[in-house]
Order: C-alpha cells, then structure tokens, then sequence
C-alpha cells in the first residue's frame, strides 16, 4: 500500500486528534512510497533502524519516536545524524504513536496487557490532559499478592520493583504503562489494590505505604511491548502487508 495510506489509517485508527501529547504523532520521516513490510519498535534508535532495513521493510513503527515538542531545533550531527542516516538512506518511514497507543481499547499497552492477566470489567483509568491512558480491572476473585507478581513478571519478563503497601489479597488493578508513577494517587482515589506502571519514582515508596497501595514497577520497554505488537498483528490481518516486530535489549 501507499505511505500515505497507511498514515492515513493509523491516524483514524488510533484517533491521534484526539491526544494533547509531548510527542509528534504520525509520520515522522519520510521514506519510499510503497509500503509492502512493516516493522514494529518500542523506540526509536539507530539499531531499530538497521535492523528494520536489514529485514527489507519499507516503514517502521515505533512507540517512542525521535521527535518531541517543545525540544527545539539540534545540530544534526553525531547520533542524530547516524540514526537519521540509517532511515534516509535505504528509504524507511518512521511512524510514532505515543500517548495513543498507550490508551487504545484494543491494542493499546495497558488494555493488551489487562485482558492477558485475567482482568474483567475492565474500563478506562489514569487521567492525563483530560484523555485516559490506562485501563483497570478486578480478578473474578481475590488472589494473593505474590500471585500477581509473579503472573506480572511472567508477562512481561522483567523482574517487578514491588512496594507492598496495600493488601496482600489483590482483587482491583490499575495499568498505565511506561513512566507514569505519580498516577499512583488516583489509583488510591479510585480504592483501587494494586497499581502497576513501567517506571518508579522516589516519592512513590512512601506515598504508597501511607495510601494502602500495592505499587509494581515491571520497566519502562517491557510494560509498553505489549501494544506494538498487538497493532503489527492488527496491521498485517487488516491492511495484508508483512509485519515484523523488532526486540531490542532494554532494562529500564
């Protein structure tokens, strides 16, 4: 298909007018025409890139993109210039959906991640900008702590940074993947007994333990997986284009 098709698409698909975000979403660089492969990336960086190329894809898409708001204009030398290089010389697109792809109902990283821990009623939580980014849910039943931890970890395969601060039987969680510790409080508000996000903050430790709140910190990448590849699974089944996803060794 034509690239501006497939801008066209995720810009409806992922309803990105809807999102007052830090990032620019939509097509960041412009590569060939044609799209016949895709790859998929939490991040932007110049090994995705290469990597992508390598696969002979025509665009990627990734999660974080290079360009932001408000950073001002930079010299494009060094880094920039390698990464800008590795997209611009075999052709390839760059796409970037931030804040959307972390609150979209079906393939977004929190509602993905929601449906595979068991979690019903599920409904949308975490409010930024006026726009929900997360989704939460209860058990059927109560479970143990440790069992959620543990089936957390198995999913997302990071070790989980834990503050037990609220109960041990675990019934209601909250997601917001990626950096989002400080929505912690409307977690509590909501009497929520567990909040799981990407990244921790210092703060969040004793916040946590004066609320009553489980806190479960799984990384920044491994908590925003989930919804890339969902949408490279959705994009190959609704536009029949070859999609790939791109695994990058990241910690945090």
């Amino acid at each position: 298909m034509r690239r501006t098709e497939l801008d066209r698409y995720l810009r409806e698909y992922l309803r990105l007018d809807a999102f007052d975000d830090d990032a620019l979403n939509g097509l960041q660089v412009e590569g060939g025409d044609e799209v016949r492969k895709a790859a998929f990336a939490v991040s932007a960086c110049q090994e995705a890139f290469e990597r992508a190329a390598g696969a002979e894809a025509d665009a990627l898409v990734v999660h974080h993109g290079l360009l932001w708001k408000g950073r001002g204009a930079e010299p494009v030398v060094g880094a920039l210039a390698a990464r800008l290089r590795a997209l611009l010389v075999p052709q390839l697109s760059l796409f970037a959906y931030h804040l959307p792809l972390d609150a979209h109902a079906e393939f977004g990283n929190n509602a993905v991640a929601a449906r595979a821990l068991g979690l019903e009623a599920l409904a949308p939580f975490g409010d930024y900008h006026g726009m929900k980014l997360g989704w939460k849910g209860a058990f059927p039943g109560p479970r143990a702590r440790s069992e959620v931890v543990a089936a957390l970890e198995g999913y997302y395969g990071h070790r989980a940074m834990l503050v037990p601060g609220g109960p041990e039987a675990v019934r209601t969680v909250g997601l917001v993947s990626g950096g989002a510790a400080k929505e912690a409080v409307q977690a509590a508000r909501e009497g929520l007994d567990l909040y799981v996000t990407g990244e921790s903050a210092e703060p969040v430790t004793y916040l946590c333990r004066e609320l009553g709140l489980n806190f479960a910190a799984l990384g920044h990448y491994a908590t925003e997986r989930a919804g890339v590849k969902a949408l490279a699974g959705h994009v190959a089944g609704a536009l029949g284009i070859e999609t790939l996803f791109v695994e990058l060794e990241n910690e945090a």
